[in-house]
């Protein structure tokens, strides 16, 4: 008849032939209650936000907060719909050593989230490759950004079913923009600023981006 007494070397046996079990349970335990809270998180309609996602192995958009209260302010003033000007982090590292931010990336896109990027050198790849970057030669060639300091960044992207290649101005550069690295919020050397081609609000996220990085000159030459 087994032993079925409360004694610690029961509990202890019993531990060490099921703890493998009640770590998985554990782990799925966490993984629900994490897309439940997803799920159920109040959020702004993406139609009603400017989504600005800085991808990097590491980047803290708290510092941020003034500046995207700011950006708002303005935004409202010419279109009084838009409840929001966030920014989030998403991780992305060199895809040879993390593949991870590519998935991340590529879901966020799949869904239309993100109206404009702030992208390391390997996000900026990923987003090329992906046909996300919004071309910016019409709005370059009528003087969109054109007095704020940043180098435009054109790209050859290949047409996957015909196998025709353009080049397009996909991006700017942000090496100029040292605020983000000051306010310790994202490291600007060699990262692009990209507007989301399928983003909700094309014209208040270019909008945007002209006021960011007002903003930003601002701030470093304070």
């Amino acid at each position: 008849m087994p032993d079925t007494r409360l004694t610690w070397y029961n509990l202890r046996e019993h531990l060490r032939k099921f703890c493998l079990i009640y770590a998985v349970i554990i782990a799925v335990a966490l993984v629900l209650g994490n897309l439940l809270w997803i799920a159920t998180e109040p959020r702004v309609p993406e139609n009603e936000r400017i989504l600005i996602y800085m991808a990097d192995e590491w980047s803290n958009p708290e510092p941020l907060d003034a500046v995207a209260a700011d950006v708002l302010k303005k935004l409202q003033s010419e279109d009084d719909t838009l409840r929001e000007v966030a920014f989030e982090s998403l991780m992305f590292a060199d895809p040879a050593r993390e593949y991870t931010g590519v998935m991340v990336l590529m879901t966020r896109l799949a869904v239309g989230e993100g109206d404009i990027f702030l992208a390391n050198e390997n996000a900026m790849e990923a987003l090329v490759n992906a046909g996300a970057c919004l071309p910016l030669d019409d709005h370059w060639a009528a003087g969109w950004l054109n007095d704020g300091g940043l180098e435009p960044y054109y790209a050859t992207v290949t047409d996957q079913e015909t196998g025709e290649s353009a080049t397009l101005l996909a991006g700017l550069r942000l090496d100029s923009l040292t605020a983000l690295r000051q306010m310790e919020a994202f490291d600007n050397e060699g990262a692009f600023l990209v507007i989301a081609a399928n983003g909700e609000n094309i014209e208040a996220s270019l909008r945007a981006a002209e006021y960011l990085v007002e903003d930003l000159k601002k701030e470093a030459a304070q």
